[in-house]
């Protein structure tokens, strides 16, 4: 009994020493992202509360993220936009860098790169300085208007690539048959949206980094 106590010990400091260097890397892994600057970045993340409810059911292919946000550099600094559901007294529009845009609460990260040309890069980063100066709301009822600054994550960020370069991101929404809950909760029977993985299928977005937090964080 004695031995087998001691070998299970052995086991969990091992256990525990492993997990701590493999989180250590990880982090440090992040850290080290290199972003070039007039370059369109799409940022992914994925948290475990939404992912039943978004990633599952509603995501084109997709089956880790739930949150989506456009970033690149100003003034040598990484700044994602996005928008959020939470108190939008304000706005619903917020800036975060790569540490606050991954929480504790996100397990999955991963990280696209657009290939832009310049033009392309001044015109979406002026048209993101024009939404700072709106108010925006978070569309809880998810119904499309592109005149609207009621807006959810995705379709921000897809309105946003669309005004860019209509041709080159011609975005088209999916459209769903909802089940009985969502039927209730969105009164409606069929939902037209833009899910959070919808650019991935463009040739334009390639990802350069991935990582999940699943075992990094226990």
């Amino acid at each position: 009994m004695i031995l087998s106590f001691l070998k299970a010990k052995s086991y969990y400091t091992f256990l525990s020493l492993f997990l701590f260097s493999v989180n250590a890397i990880s982090q440090n892994t992040i850290e080290n992202l290199k972003f070039v600057e007039n370059t369109i970045y799409v940022f992914s993340r994925g948290t475990k509360a939404k992912s039943g409810l978004i990633a599952e059911k509603f995501n084109s292919s997709d089956r880790f993220i739930t949150h989506v946000g456009i970033g690149f550099l100003e003034n040598d600094e990484l700044k994602i936009y996005n928008v959020i559901d939470c108190d939008t007294s304000k706005t619903a529009l917020v800036i975060d860098d790569l540490k606050s845009f991954v929480s504790n609460k996100v397990y999955y990260l991963s990280v696209w790169k657009c290939d832009n040309n310049y033009s392309e890069f001044l015109r979406l980063q002026a048209i993101c300085h024009e939404y700072l100066n709106r108010k925006v709301y978070f569309d809880f009822s998810f119904v499309l208007d592109e005149r609207s600054t009621v807006l959810y994550c995705s379709e921000f960020c897809s309105r946003v690539l669309r005004i860019t370069n209509s041709n080159k991101f011609d975005f088209q929404p999916k459209k769903m048959k909802l089940e009985s809950f969502y039927k209730t909760v969105l009164k409606r029977d069929e939902l037209i949206y833009y899910p959070v993985d919808f650019f991935q299928e463009n040739k334009s977005f390639s990802k350069i980094f991935e990582i999940n937090f699943n075992t990094e964080k226990l």
